[in-house]
């Protein structure tokens, strides 16, 4: 079955646009855009794969899952991965033998973001099938802590594109915010798009914070945008078990009949995101260089910042991302995956101008100095940013964390606030 050439599209959600052909051959990877796509100037990998009519060869080992950077985006992470590989098993499939360009025809016109790809082993057909929150979850969380072997047919279609290593689904919802669909494709009239991450029913060893993974996130999204960061519209979803999950509003699908491109820093810069292989002092560059614009710099500043007083450790390169508006410019997209999370040996996957471990306040300055951040201007963000954290008790309180928990996080983040500091820095004071 494994294919050797694919066809990419552009799906702007009315349109589906050819972008170019991918193809494999000798261990290496050769791309080409479409001679029309080239003609119409929209630049979708400008580091790696700049408008040109030319042949682009990588050797595939040498790039993030054997693909560029363009493609190498749509596909999932640990997660959807499992999902992937459980299918091609059910075809008699073994995993080494499933190229990314089999994974790229699984996701056909469903990958996450604009792109899509042909042949398609998915079906075009509209399937809008009722989702309940809890049976979904409780199905998601038997098949990632290997209590199953195989996932049904529903979390099968609507489990498999979305990022990140934790169980999650991409669901559709009804106005009345209480009703779900399956959500991968097309949604039914007045449905917006959502993916919920299923928060653990039990603290285990992949699941350091249990039922309250997902309050804890959405906590922490709160103090995200009280800091000043822009963060995509939430909430918790109580799955009628005493779980609550966390449903996050797609920025890549701004209505029912859109789609926008999304980039990670991975992709753009050919960065492996599962290796500590970016600083923020590269990302602070690339802002800039993507941008041209002084207050994505600026707002990625105030990222870094946060994720290091928050402790959000697992900040790897496809943690960043960026959105192309339908004009061809380029922004950070709506922060995401930012939550209470040790990193790879306790420190931070994207390094402070090479520490990643616990950078103080000078370290801070440095970044900002090297990015052209005025002094004044980096010290009011770590500020903004510290008085954002400093309100987790409350809303902690607020939420129904239990007081050992509280304390536990707690006593996290005046390590952090500490050591960043130095001098003691108590949360919620």
């Amino acid at each position: 079955m494994s294919f050797q050439e694919i066809r990419i599209l552009f799906n702007n959600g009315l349109v589906k646009t050819p972008v170019g052909v991918l193809a494999a051959t000798n261990g290496r990877v050769l791309f080409e855009y479409d001679s029309a796509w080239v003609s119409g100037g929209v630049e979708l990998s400008p580091f790696h794969l700049p408008l040109a009519e030319r042949t682009y060869r990588f050797e595939s080992g040498r790039l993030p899952n054997r693909l560029p950077g363009l493609c190498a985006d749509s596909l999932p992470d640990g997660w959807g991965m499992l999902i992937m590989d459980r299918h091609f098993m059910r075809q008699g499939i073994a995993r080494n033998d499933i190229s990314p360009f089999d994974r790229l025809a699984w996701l056909g016109d469903e990958a996450m973001g604009a792109l899509c790809y042909q042949p398609s082993l998915r079906s075009t057909e509209a399937l809008h099938e009722a989702v309940q929150i809890g049976v979904t979850a409780r199905e998601a969380l038997q098949l990632f802590e290997g209590r199953i072997e195989d996932a049904g047919r529903l979390l099968a279609r609507i489990g498999g594109s979305p990022g990140g290593a934790r169980p999650k689904a991409l669901i559709g919802c009804a106005p009345d915010g209480v009703s779900f669909v399956s959500g991968a494709g097309s949604l039914p009239e007045g449905y917006s798009h959502w993916l919920v991450k299923f928060s653990a029913s039990r603290k285990s060893i992949t699941s350091e914070y249990g039922r309250y993974e997902g309050t804890l996130e959405h906590i922490c999204l709160a103090m995200a945008a009280a800091a000043g960061i822009r963060v995509p519209e939430n909430r918790l979803i109580d799955d009628g078990n005493g779980v609550r999950h966390i449903a996050v509003r797609r920025f890549d699908r701004p209505s029912p009949s859109a789609r926008l491109h999304v980039a990670t820093a991975s992709g753009l810069l050919h960065a492996d995101h599962r290796l500590p292989s970016l600083d923020y002092a590269d990302l602070l560059k690339l802002a800039w260089s993507l941008t041209n614009d002084m207050r994505h710099v600026l707002e990625q500043y105030r990222r870094a910042v946060f994720n290091l007083f928050v402790g959000n450790r697992d900040d790897h390169a496809k943690n960043h991302g960026y959105l192309l508006d339908g004009n061809g410019g380029w922004g950070l997209s709506p922060v995401y995956d930012v939550t209470f999370v040790g990193g790879p040996g306790g420190e931070h996957c994207t390094a402070y101008l090479g520490e990643g471990g616990q950078p103080d306040i000078s370290i801070l300055l440095k970044l900002a100095e090297q990015a052209s951040i005025k002094a004044a201007d980096a010290r009011l963000i770590i500020g903004q940013v510290q008085s954002a954290v400093a309100t987790f008790s409350a809303l902690a309180k607020e939420q129904g964390i239990p007081s050992g928990l509280r304390r536990q996080v707690e006593k996290q983040l005046n390590q952090i606030g500490s050591s960043v500091c130095g001098s003691a820095y108590i949360p919620g004071t």
